[in-house]
């Protein structure tokens, strides 16, 4: 992080400062100084516009008592710094960890779900209605086959490959199978009948817990939009409470945290089907952690790959089990 940054905020001098390995899409640092703790965020992708709705959104969450982050004002009352080295915030460092969904008991998977639609009310209500929300239908059948073509091409020779390279091929030409199967079971175009504001990216590396439990802050809202409600909230269950292997999701877990989601902001049930049957669909056509490593030579996130692969399978074999839990809560 460029020192000469700081002295925008009302902060102090540094006295350490720790990089943050664990984002994807920005850079972070935890920064001390003279007169305490603090959370130094680069934005690399995003915009100038972007960035300043999620700042005003978040302070206003943040307002309401939503365990959300509001970035510090600098000297001049701006929340943003632009340099040549980049674009820059400061938030007040909160101390906490990140909770597996596994590892939160029954009560706490309800408590979360019921924050989830807490911060979905508190959006409808801080900004203007979204109108227009569709489905956003991922998963083109002769696309998925013609990528499935081009990344079998480019594996490495049978005695060359490492363990990613013989699941990548065994599942490729495994969901080549499935794709022709189920290509009856495309979900049709269509709105479903509760539109918003969501968070866009809820799981667990964004969400901070103290030592009881509690969630003390929701982070990264880069990826604050408009969508369907339901396509948030069936989403995060299955980030937050997947095994990661063949086991696919633990569904009392899940279950728990839709019910948590409808006592706080009911969404119609059939929001939750329709959510549940596009993103399954867009599972069977998902292969991102492959295509990063053949075609981007990209290879930091190559141990989600096992998992999200097992989790296709288990889905499509559960799949009325995975839309009881979900949709039903």
């Amino acid at each position: 992080m460029p020192l000469s940054v700081s002295r925008f905020w009302p902060i102090g001098a540094p006295t350490g400062v720790r990089y943050l390995a664990e984002g994807l899409m920005n850079r972070n640092w935890q920064v001390t100084t003279s007169t305490g703790v603090f959370f130094v965020k680069q934005f690399l992708d995003i915009d100038r516009a972007q960035i300043g709705l999620q700042q005003e959104v978040t302070s206003r969450l943040a307002a309401s008592g939503l365990p959300v982050p509001a970035a510090m004002a600098t000297v001049d009352g701006a929340r943003l710094v632009c340099t040549e080295e980049g674009r820059f915030a400061v938030y007040p460092w909160i101390a906490g960890r990140h909770r597996r969904g596994l590892e939160l008991t029954a009560g706490q998977c309800g408590e979360l779900g019921e924050l989830l639609g807490r911060v979905h009310q508190a959006l409808g209500d801080l900004l203007p209605p979204a109108r227009g929300v569709a489905w956003k239908l991922m998963g083109d059948p002769a696309s998925a086959q013609e990528l499935i073509e081009t990344l079998l091409g480019r594996l490495p020779p049978p005695r060359s490959r490492d363990a990613f390279d013989e699941l990548a091929a065994r599942v490729l030409v495994e969901r080549r199978a499935m794709l022709v199967e189920l290509a009856d079971r495309r979900p049709s175009d269509g709105r479903p009948r509760a539109g918003g504001h969501v968070h866009g990216d809820f799981h667990a590396l964004n969400l901070l817990y103290d030592d009881a439990g509690t969630v003390v802050a929701i982070l990264d809202w880069d990826r604050l939009t408009a969508g369907p409600l339901a396509a948030e909230v069936v989403r995060a269950a299955t980030l937050l409470f997947g095994f990661g292997d063949e086991r696919g999701l633990d569904l009392d877990r899940a279950g728990r945290f839709v019910a948590g989601y409808q006592q706080a902001f009911p969404l119609p049930v059939e929001d939750l089907e329709g959510a549940v049957w596009r993103l399954w669909w867009e599972r069977l056509h998902d292969f991102w952690m492959p295509e990063w490593r053949y075609l981007r030579g990209d290879e930091s996130c190559d141990h989600l790959f096992p998992g999200a692969a097992a989790l296709v399978v288990w889905w499509t074999q559960h799949y009325d089990q995975v839309l009881i839990a979900l949709a039903c809560g």
